[in-house]
């Protein structure tokens, strides 16, 4: 069961990334927003881990960016 409640907090981070990033904050500011709530001791989320997933979903939110600029 724990392993599921951080596989669905996990899931949450994702999303709340991808949409701070559509509403247009930057990295850090999303990092700033996100990291306490995300990674504490109720979450078993590091501090690596929600760092690796923010570059991974920042680079799809600037992705997002580039097409809508290109269109």
């Amino acid at each position: 069961m724990k392993n599921f409640m951080k596989e669905l907090r996990i899931h949450t981070l994702i999303g709340d990334i991808q949409q701070c990033g559509v509403d247009g904050m930057n990295k850090k500011g999303i990092q700033e927003q996100l990291a306490q709530q995300y990674v504490n001791p109720d979450s078993d989320i590091t501090m690596n881990e929600f760092g690796n997933i923010l570059d991974r979903e920042y680079a799809k939110v600037e992705a997002w960016r580039a097409s809508r600029k290109a269109n």
